[in-house]
């Protein structure tokens, strides 16, 4: 009866989502990208993007603090542009790496679908830096990132 008691209560125990960009939301945010085509094959496939071994992109809530930023580092292997960390900022943004930043509700947005980059990006609502024509050859897997933003759990009510 014991044993019948103790697995009912753990049974009713749930599992916060991680917070939306903290280190945990970016791990599932690397796993999300390795299973999108058009990030891992079209970018795998795209002279621009692997005319660097390695990229990064760093993300945050612009409402939150430019201090908890989470990172997505990139390798191309194979033809193929993988994720191989999603976690908090651990390294310095180099001229070859992305920063990309917006209020939560818009992130919450582009993860919706409810706009793409070009109106994010014209109306102020995406503030980006990097290499600017590397991110214009490559606007398919650009709105697919956006798109993907919020399909791992989490939970956006509170800052990282």
């Amino acid at each position: 009866m014991r044993k019948l008691f103790l697995l009912l209560s753990l049974s009713s125990v749930s599992i916060a989502a991680p917070v939306f960009m903290d280190g945990d939301y970016a791990k599932a945010l690397c796993e999300e990208w390795n299973k999108t085509p058009k990030l891992v094959e079209e970018l795998g496939k795209s002279e621009s993007w692997v005319a660097v071994p390695e990229r990064k992109i760093f993300i945050y809530r612009e409402d939150c603090t430019d201090k908890k930023q989470i990172q997505l580092t990139m390798k191309n292997e194979g033809g193929k542009a993988l994720c191989v960390y999603g976690g908090p900022a651990k390294d310095k943004r180099g001229k070859d790496d992305f920063l990309m930043y917006a209020e939560t509700n818009r992130w919450l947005e582009m993860g919706r679908k409810e706009y793409g980059p070009m109106k994010a990006m014209m109306f102020g609502r995406l503030k980006f830096e990097g290499p600017k024509g590397v991110a214009m050859k490559n606007m398919n897997p650009f709105e697919a990132f956006l798109d993907i933003v919020d399909n791992p759990p989490h939970d956006a009510s509170k800052c990282p």
